[in-house]
């Protein structure tokens, strides 16, 4: 099983507010941010219970044209196998803040 997956998406909202719709995301699913740099377009959070299986999500937000933003987010196990299934519910919890 691979211990790392990245996806990137291109959302039509400017750096800044795709910024806190991830940190609204990330608190939904409860995650804990381990840190963040508004400037820097990055956040490193960890979900999952301590005696279970933790997962990290690496978030980095890059500008584009014209108040488009690309996040790549990046899935790692970190222990205990992790669960690579939160990846694709963090996006879609982005989408849906968005919409």
């Amino acid at each position: 099983m691979a211990t790392e997956k990245v996806e990137r998406r291109v959302y039509a909202v400017p750096p800044p507010q795709l910024f806190g719709i991830c940190l609204t995301a990330l608190g939904v699913l409860r995650a804990t941010i381990e840190r963040h740099d508004v400037e820097q377009g990055t956040i490193v959070a960890r979900l999952g219970v301590a005696l279970g299986p933790i997962s990290e999500l690496s978030l980095v937000l890059q500008p584009l044209d014209a108040g488009r933003t690309e996040l790549a987010a990046t899935w790692r196990a970190r222990k205990r196998g992790g669960d690579r299934r939160l990846l694709a519910v963090f996006l879609d919890a982005v989408d849906g803040l968005i919409e």
